[in-house]
């Protein structure tokens, strides 16, 4: 069992606030972000956390874009769980095919919280469709009842994790995916535990450490950046050796 810790009480009354300032100081980091390498028009399909909609993911999708991906929106309104994908992602599975047929190339997936819980159940069942999964802050790794976030996904999809479906997938969630994988994991996330973002040990995943609120991945300069800089790593078909301890990358951010 992954030894996790739920976040400080403080780090949740904070977690608007930060997300605000990191969305108000995005403009100061323009000359640092247009900088970054420039995309290779593969498509890149993004997935909101549990709750939100494609506005949450507006500013991440609009800079990949201005970089040169292809990017896609989810377009299946509010990411209520399975009352919004289907009990086995059926719908999901469903968009992203849609996705990679028209583009005739495998697909990107970058999922934010519950987007990227959802993004590597997609992964694992059809792996000749994906190129790579980027997680945001996702809790895949550790026990979903050691917070309240548990309690919120019940409640707005109507499904409880303790059916035997949930079971299997929360039991799968914690194995090595069979595509390329990053997670980006912040230590001062105040919703979820950071020591249940981590990818398991393998040669094709990569754990990336940031600072940042959960509700802030999609809006920070430095995540941004540091997404950037995955793609860009990826088209070069570097897949790097995962770290979880004296990490090379060390983002920071609001």
């Amino acid at each position: 069992m992954i030894n996790q810790h739920v976040p400080h009480r403080w780090l949740a009354w904070a977690e608007v606030p930060r997300a605000l300032l990191a969305m108000a100081n995005l403009p100061y980091h323009w000359t640092e972000l247009s900088s970054a390498p420039q995309g290779d028009q593969r498509p890149v399909f993004v997935i909101p956390g549990i709750g939100m909609t494609d506005r949450s993911t507006l500013i991440l999708r609009r800079y990949l874009g201005f970089l040169g991906y292809k990017v896609h929106a989810w377009e299946l309104g509010r990411n209520l769980g399975a009352k919004t994908i289907g009990l086995r992602n059926e719908r999901l599975i469903e968009r992203v095919k849609s996705v990679h047929n028209a583009a005739q190339r495998p697909v990107t997936l970058i999922g934010w919280s519950m987007g990227g819980i959802m993004a590597r159940m997609v992964a694992r069942r059809h792996p000749k469709l994906i190129s790579q999964v980027i997680s945001l802050g996702s809790p895949f790794a550790g026990d979903p009842f050691a917070s309240s976030a548990f309690e919120v996904y019940e409640r707005l999809s109507g499904h409880s994790l303790k059916a035997p479906i949930a079971q299997i997938q929360i039991a799968e969630s914690k194995l090595p995916l069979p595509v390329p994988a990053v997670s980006f994991y912040s230590k001062s996330d105040g919703i979820v535990s950071w020591q249940a973002c981590l990818e398991p040990e393998t040669p094709s995943a990569r754990n990336i450490p940031v600072r940042c609120a959960h509700c802030g991945f999609g809006f920070s300069a430095e995540v941004l950046r540091a997404i950037a800089d995955r793609l860009a790593i990826t088209s070069s078909n570097l897949v790097p050796m995962l770290s979880t301890t004296e990490p090379k990358e060390t983002y920071a951010c609001a």
